[in-house]
């Protein structure tokens, strides 16, 4: 393993290595994301390299050599009475590449990307996902809503809390 992945921003050209991630991450931890498998699966790769070029909108990913091994999502909306909050989504970092700082380094590049577009940057959380959770109020994210039966997966019901970050 190199010691220290590069974080850099995902364009087209990554489309595949992104698609490839994601399917992995949402096919072992699905309940870490909103999406599933079957959601994602279908996406073209037209869709998916639009999706990481759109700006502001960005994906960073964290790559080890030329693997993708982590990543983390920043969007806005077109709303013009919400332009003022972003969303960070997706984070995901391989079941090999974790306990390398690499959640905490990809949150953090959203974070910084997201200070130049929006004033807030809100989170969603599965609630027993402590280290997840863990890190994004170590990260000064805090909770102002709490979902109770947010996600379902093969009959099993999952909580989530919602989160915020005030960046002004």
């Amino acid at each position: 393993m190199s010691p220290s992945p590069l974080i850099r921003v995902l364009t087209a050209q990554d489309a595949a290595a992104f698609q490839s991630l994601r399917l992995h991450g949402l096919q072992n931890t699905p309940e870490s994301f909103g999406s599933s498998y079957e959601d994602e699966a279908g996406r073209t790769p037209t869709e998916i390299e639009r999706m990481l070029d759109a700006r502001p909108n960005a994906v960073f990913g964290a790559f080890a050599g030329s693997e993708l091994v982590g990543m983390a999502g920043f969007a806005t909306t077109a709303k013009a009475k919400q332009k003022h909050k972003g969303l960070l989504w997706g984070v995901f970092v391989h079941a090999d590449w974790r306990g390398h700082d690499l959640g905490r380094k990809l949150t953090l590049a959203v974070i910084d990307h997201a200070r130049a577009h929006v004033d807030t940057l809100h989170a969603t959380v599965m609630a027993a996902n402590l280290p997840a959770r863990t890190l994004y109020l170590g990260l000064g994210f805090t909770v102002f809503g709490f979902e109770r039966d947010a996600l379902r997966i093969n009959g099993q019901s999952y909580d989530d809390e919602l989160l915020r970050l005030d960046l002004r």
